[in-house]
């Protein structure tokens, strides 16, 4: 036996792998397991038959010692035979005592995550897999997404899902879905008539807040436990860990399958519970950052991860990759991304264009608590240090959002409510946030995420109606209809990445409800009966997102369209209009936004009175990609 020390803030040769086999390798004459726990005195192999204690059947098969490389800090051991759906745990000894834990690197587990399974990834597969293809937009700014977490999308009865698929993946893979007793579509029948091009879907890893013999609570899954293993209350059977891993693959084909991509919403900056964490139970304060003997908290969430170290930094490398190749995910979306550091941010994009330059990554610029961040502010992936990433890193524009809208729970004003204090963000927004003039946090446009709405905060009808103090969430109130369509038209004519929470564009409603992280499916659940209440609304949409992928230069990833553009901002007025050399499209589009419920002052009229020859292809009522009518003064917008 050997014991290795190490310090948190010094990593020497011996406590780095830089190999790609750690964890369990299958296959059908034997499995290989590698675990990194430099610091460990002994590391046993146990494996059982089922993945909980609680299960019929439910015993030890065998225990074997693993074999220590102190060349590389590695245990391991391999197990002769078909360990197929076979279950096992490490037990680690280390100075800090005697744990039993999952691996790190699992691919599946049992029930509620306390042991890891053996799989034949291969016998996972869904009919038609090896012909599944990425869908990914050829220039970030070519995609259009819409969040939504897994559970929301189907939980409702108004979804017309069959019950047993309610709020898990398989929703995603029924076709023509549509509101009992109706003719109207939910769901990715829904989706496809909307026009959006990816999905991003809430934290589907395996996570900590919601019991899998149960089921019945609701989280948004914010609180990691195993990264690389889909969520199992999303599953059909949690119990049997290759259920949730076909049932994962199950729909994201569905949705390649109608040409929308898939990206996950992935949260490497902080774990469920520090003690309980498989990082934590195999290399004891390693894996995150501390001080003076205290977990740092930088994500809000009682601890912070290390990316600034070699083997989490590597870990997430390793993790991502996997994600893209196993289950052909898109894209990711990254939780308070400024937790992590530049390198490893640079890294992963780094690997990702290793298997395609188009798989999409974005996140949060920001911490919970930037004071117990562990890195320097000059290292972290916020704003400030946008220009020392990628151009095709991207990051949620809050000052677009807090400039549309104002303030996201208060009922404080933005541009959409009459504010004139907050233009300068609205433009510079427009702009990809990648303007000289107005502001260029950005490189350029690729790296500004524009939207107005997430799952975090009240929903945007819930802050309209807050700001116009009012709390009647089923109202049809012509004012807070155009302020949504307003808040639309920022969204979709901007020069970044549009971007909103599902159901924005019928009204969603949370009753008002800023932080449903827990609340119930009553309050989270998509009312697919508002797609009908409001279907104007969600014509609207269509219609600009018709507008959008048919005139290039909105979609320009590069400073082009922002350098030849031009803006004209006065009073309550915006007019931001872009030039286009692209064959067979419009030549120019002009957009121009007035917030005033009152017409233009003959001033403003007169600045943006437009030549003979213009056509108008969206206004307060409709949007489309087709001329509405000709163009003329008394046009407003």
């Amino acid at each position: 036996m050997a014991t290795i020390a190490f310090y948190s803030n010094k990593e020497e040769i011996y406590n780095t792998y830089p190999g790609s086999d750690l964890g369990c390798t299958y296959t059908p004459e034997c499995t290989t397991f590698k675990v990194w726990a430099p610091s460990a005195e002994q590391v046993l192999l146990k494996l059982y038959s089922t993945g909980s204690f609680y299960e019929e059947g439910a015993q030890v098969l065998s225990i074997k010692q693993m074999l220590f490389d102190a060349s590389t800090g590695v245990w391991a051991a391999t197990i002769d035979g078909d360990l197929d759906k076979t279950y096992y745990t490490y037990v680690i000894k280390t100075e800090k005592g005697t744990h039993e834990t999952q691996d790190v690197y699992s691919k599946a587990v049992g029930i509620n995550s306390s042991r890891s399974e053996v799989v034949n990834l291969a016998g996972t597969n869904p009919e038609g897999w090896e012909n599944d293809r990425h869908v990914l937009p050829e220039r970030p700014n070519d995609a259009i997404i819409w969040e939504v977490h897994v559970r929301d999308f189907s939980s409702s009865d108004t979804s017309g899902v069959k019950k047993d698929h309610r709020g898990k993946f398989l929703a995603f893979t029924e076709k023509d879905t549509r509101i009992p007793y109706t003719a109207y579509p939910t769901c990715v029948n829904y989706l496809k008539q909307l026009g959006i091009t990816h999905v991003q879907i809430g934290p589907s890893f395996d996570f900590g807040s919601v019991n899998e013999f149960t089921g019945v609570d609701y989280n948004w899954g914010y609180d990691p436990v195993n990264y690389n293993v889909p969520e199992g209350s999303y599953s059909t059977d949690p119990y049997h860990g290759e259920v949730r891993i076909r049932e994962f693959k199950e729909m994201v084909k569905a949705l390649h399958d109608e040409g929308i991509g898939v990206i996950m919403d992935v949260v490497y900056n902080h774990v469920y519970s520090t003690a309980d964490s498989p990082f934590e139970r195999t290399v004891p304060g390693y894996y995150f950052r501390m001080q003076d003997g205290k977990f740092l908290n930088s994500s809000g969430c009682g601890n912070v991860t290390a990316s600034d170290k070699y083997m989490f930094r590597r870990f997430m490398v390793d993790s991502l990759r996997y994600w893209a190749e196993e289950y052909h995910i898109d894209g990711f979306r990254f939780d308070l991304m400024a937790c992590h550091d530049i390198e490893t941010m640079n890294e992963i994009r780094d690997e990702l264009d290793k298997i395609d330059p188009r798989i999409m990554m974005y996140g949060e610029p920001w911490t919970a608590n930037d004071g117990e961040n562990g890195i320097s502010g000059e290292d972290c992936c916020n704003k400030a240090n946008a220009k020392k990433l990628s151009t095709r890193i991207g990051m949620f524009n809050d000052d677009m959002r807090h400039g549309i809208k104002g303030g996201s729970d208060d009922d404080s004003k933005g541009f959409i409510q009459g504010s004139t204090h907050s233009a300068y963000n609205v433009i510079a927004g427009m702009m990809g946030a990648s303007s000289v003039t107005f502001g260029n946090w950005a490189n350029e446009p690729s790296q500004c995420i524009t939207y107005a709405s997430a799952h975090d905060n009240l929903t945007l009808w819930d802050k309209i109606l807050k700001s116009n103090w009012s709390d009647d969430f089923d109202s049809t109130d012509d004012l807070y209809i155009r302020q949504n369509k307003l808040a639309a038209v920022l969204v979709l004519s901007s020069l970044g990445t549009p971007f909103w929470l599902a159901g924005e564009e019928f009204a969603r409603t949370k009753k008002g409800d800023h932080n449903s992280y827990s609340s119930s499916d009553a309050v989270n659940s998509i009312n697919w009966t508002r797609t009908v209440r409001y279907s104007k609304l969600v014509d609207y949409y269509k219609g600009l997102i018709k507008m959008r992928k048919a005139f290039s230069p909105m979609r320009d990833n590069t400073t082009k369209a922002v350098n030849d553009g031009y803006i004209v901002y006065n009073g309550q007025s915006i007019s931001l209009t872009l030039k286009n050399d692209t064959e067979g499209e419009w030549d120019m589009l002009s957009v121009i936004i007035n917030n005033s419920e009152n017409r233009c002052s003959p001033q403003i009229k007169s600045q943006y009175d437009l030549p003979d020859g213009w056509y108008v292809i969206a206004d307060s009522e409709t949007a489309s990609d087709k001329a509405i009518r000709k163009y003329n003064s008394n046009d407003r917008r």
